[in-house]
């Protein structure tokens, strides 16, 4: 894995291989052998922050930082995955003249009942972004995108990708607002707020809970009702 220039006056040491700008819009993270940068301001569909790379070395990653401030509103790369190129057509040989008694024969002969072509099934192709993943990280990625397929969330890979590569709690932050959605309408601010404080998805195997900033849980039942 690539080292950082602990010289960059561009960059601050978070700890753990990760570095952050000054500005604290961009976070260079390491991501088994790679670099990936998480961009604070811009976000996807899903309005998390936008997970660029992954890039071969660091270096790589602060010229993507630097483009990103150069250029517009990146889009999502989410995807974004090569299409195989088309089959090129080829010409039919010739078929060889017929003989007289060949001629008749298909003539006379009744057309044979048309047949449905056999669909031939198309092997599942892996993301781009899986190439840059561990063993195990692959493992996860595929039990975690077939998790949310069952449970009917879009962009599966999308969600897969900024949990796994960004570091991002996308799964979580569906499961919170699935859970305000199933409270309806008619739901009070109390009973958003304990939902929001503690809770679980079983469909998407994820937990999650209120903390204050050191880490401290708040439970929902220190909330005040009035």
């Amino acid at each position: 894995m690539a080292k950082a220039n602990a010289d960059d006056g561009s960059l601050k040491r978070l700890g753990g291989g990760r570095w952050e700008t000054r500005d604290a819009r961009f976070t260079i993270e390491p991501q088994s052998g790679t670099w990936v940068v998480v961009d604070a301001e811009q976000t996807d569909e899903l309005g998390l922050p936008l997970v660029r790379g992954p890039f071969s070395s660091l270096n790589a990653a602060k010229d993507a930082i630097a483009a990103a401030r150069q250029a517009g509103p990146a889009v999502s790369p989410q995807g974004s995955r090569l299409a195989p190129p088309p089959a090129k057509p080829t010409k039919p040989a010739p078929a060889p003249p017929e003989a007289p008694s060949q001629a008749k024969a298909r003539r006379n002969a009744k057309p044979a009942p048309a047949r449905a072509p056999t669909p031939v099934p198309e092997k599942p192709r892996e993301p781009r972004w899986f190439q840059g993943l561990e063993p195990a990280q692959k493992r996860r990625a595929r039990e975690l995108i077939g998790r949310l397929t069952r449970a009917g969330v879009p962009d599966p890979e999308g969600l897969a990708r900024r949990e796994i590569v960004g570091h991002v709690p996308a799964v979580a932050v569906v499961a919170v607002n699935r859970a305000i959605h199933a409270l309806g309408p008619e739901a009070t601010p109390l009973e958003v707020a304990r939902r929001v404080a503690l809770g679980r998805d079983a469909d998407l195997d994820v937990r999650w809970r209120l903390v204050d900033g050191e880490g401290r849980p708040i439970g929902p039942e220190s909330l005040d009702p009035r």
